[in-house]
Parts: C-alpha cells; sequence; structure tokens
C-alpha cells in the first residue's frame, strides 16, 4: 500500500512540476514569495515553493505551525532566517535536502511566466 501511494504522488509530481523551472509557472498549490524591493527582480525572481511536492512526501504538521503559520505568506521567509536554520533551512541544510546557496538559486529562484 505505501509504495502505490508512493508512485501515485510520483506520478503527479511529473503531471503538474514542470521540467525546466528556470521560467515557468507555479504549479497549482505552488507559493509565490514576492520580493519587497521590486527594483531586483529582474536580476534575481522572487521564489516559488512547490507546497505539492513537499506535500507528497511529508505530513502537515512537519512544517506546520513549528516553521511555518497555516496561512500562506504569514509567516517571513528570508535568506538570514534560512541560514539560521529557521523556515526552509530547517530542511534545506544539505543534509536532509539540498542546501541553499549560490549554487542552487535557480531551484527556488526562476522567473515566473505571466
Amino acid at each position: 500500500m505505501h509504495g502505490r501511494n508512493f508512485f501515485a504522488g510520483l506520478l503527479l509530481l511529473l503531471l503538474v512540476v514542470p521540467v525546466n523551472r528556470l521560467s515557468a509557472e507555479p504549479a497549482p498549490g505552488d507559493i509565490l514569495y514576492e520580493r519587497e524591493d521590486k527594483s531586483e527582480i529582474e536580476a534575481f525572481p522572487p521564489s516559488v515553493f512547490p507546497h505539492w511536492l513537499h506535500r507528497v512526501r511529508y505530513r502537515c504538521d512537519a512544517c506546520h505551525d513549528s516553521l511555518f503559520e497555516m496561512k500562506s505568506g504569514a509567516t517571513p521567509v528570508t535568506m538570514d532566517l534560512m541560514k539560521e536554520g529557521n523556515v526552509c533551512g530547517a530542511c534545506h541544510d544539505g543534509k536532509a535536502a539540498f542546501a541553499s546557496s549560490f549554487q542552487t538559486c535557480s531551484r527556488c529562484h526562476f522567473a515566473v511566466e505571466e
């Protein structure tokens, strides 16, 4: 039964998550974190959190309400907080998941088609 759920989730990801994340539309359920400084958007786009990609693998209580409030956008997300091991940085530390670094910017920050 567990294997069937895994493969159903994998199939869902293949159908929902764009292959090329450098310039794409967010998938349904993704959360777009707008940048406060709009002058930097072309050089450094906002980040997109692939909620359903995480939801397929983890239960809600893995992140809510310990790392993120349940309401979308209610918890501020900054690189400083991540480096301190808060918000996304609680898992994206290079051990549990890929580390947030200059080498991995485009995994979260990509131009969103309008």
